[in-house]
């Protein structure tokens, strides 16, 4: 049975969910450290950069329709392609679980679960595996539900935080040096600009897999803003110096937030349980991701083992995680498989497609 297709809104939803995963934490100070000042600058390549990605691997899906990248990968280079790309992407996604998991726990128990042990708290993984086995559908399904709730509480909470910022710190706002260019934290920030990676597994269940682009540009043009002001609200609160010592420049932002006539005092708290939604919609989408390449791999393995053993290996490798330091040090050494899965693998598997028919064509 043919699965059902997914309307461009519901790909929109998705994409969304994953950009509000990885956007609010370690994203503003990965930027705010980058450049001395014009931060809008490295984000906007990035987005730019990001868009020209997403239509590469758009292209890549559009080879073979109703197939995941996989085994489009599979069938255009056969286990080459699995070298080259299902493996790298298992770990990419594998690593990028851990790191989620475990920024998002510490910000947890630093600032509302001060006494909970972390072991309890990594255990959200578990959530997002169990939403996962339910299959593509279900996913899709949790995040229209899931949007509804955390995209208003976001523009919300960012409305409130523009109350008490001050336009003069943001200057000089068009000037440039470039020195952005030159910092490893420059090219970690593509950390947000991945999440057209996970229609990798969206094949089957779109009817155009070459114009999945159109659903990421739109959800990334609708968050700019929440992406900006992750980096800017800060900056126009604190100053760019100031800024460049918190950890976590936007939750340092939400603590600030008070107007009397609120009921409710802690925004950080609805911030970060907002965001959560966000987090584990994200972590449901990679967790099917990794199962369904490792079924390219290994078509006979039991679908419901290799979902408890993504959940069991990812959820304990977040308890060995020994400091912030770590998580800071793993975007910036998976920043290479980034940049080579976003870019250089499905301009390569394009243009070899590309090469194999005009040769067809000619004989």
């Amino acid at each position: 049975m043919k699965p059902t297709a997914l309307s461009t809104t519901q790909f929109f939803g998705l994409q969304i969910m994953v950009l509000g995963a990885i956007s609010f934490y370690l994203y503003p100070y990965l930027v705010i450290n980058s450049t001395s000042h014009g931060f809008w600058i490295p984000i906007m390549i990035w987005m730019l950069l990001s868009l020209v990605g997403a239509w590469l691997f758009s292209r890549m899906m559009a080879l073979h329709q109703g197939k995941d990248a996989f085994t489009i990968v599979k069938k255009e280079l056969g286990w080459l392609g699995i070298l080259l790309f299902v493996l790298p992407l298992i770990w990419y996604m594998w690593r990028s679980m851990v790191v989620m998991v475990s920024a998002h726990t510490e910000i947890i128990g630093m600032t509302i679960l001060h006494t909970t042990p972390g072991w309890v708290l990594n255990g959200i993984i578990w959530i997002a595996v169990f939403l996962a086995s339910g299959g593509f559908g279900s996913i899709v399904r949790t995040a229209s539900i899931f949007l509804l709730v955390s995209f208003p509480i976001s523009i919300i909470l960012f409305l409130l935080a523009m109350s008490d910022t001050h336009l003069y710190l943001g200057k000089p706002w068009l000037q440039s040096t470039g020195d952005f260019l030159t910092s490893p934290r420059f090219y970690a920030s593509s950390c947000i600009w991945t999440a057209y990676l996970y229609l990798a597994v969206c094949g089957q269940f779109s009817k155009k897999p070459g114009k999945l682009w159109k659903s990421y540009a739109a959800a990334t043009i609708c968050f700019i803003p929440l992406i900006l002001g992750s980096v800017y609200l800060p900056v126009l609160t604190f100053g760019a110096e100031m800024s460049r010592n918190l950890t976590l420049p936007y939750i340092s932002k939400m603590d600030t937030i008070y107007h009397y006539w609120l009921i409710i005092e802690n925004l950080t708290a609805v911030f970060i349980s907002s965001s959560m939604l966000y987090l584990i919609l994200a972590l449901a989408i990679m967790v099917n991701l990794i199962v369904t390449a490792v079924k390219v791999i290994f078509p006979s393995w039991n679908d419901k083992l290799l979902y408890l053993l993504t959940g069991a290996i990812t959820y304990a490798s977040t308890l060995l995680v020994p400091s912030w330091e770590w998580i800071e040090r793993a975007l910036m050494i998976n920043t290479p498989f980034r940049l080579y899965l976003m870019f250089l693998f499905p301009l390569v598997v394009v243009m070899k497609s590309m090469i194999s028919e005009r040769m067809k064509s000619r004989s």
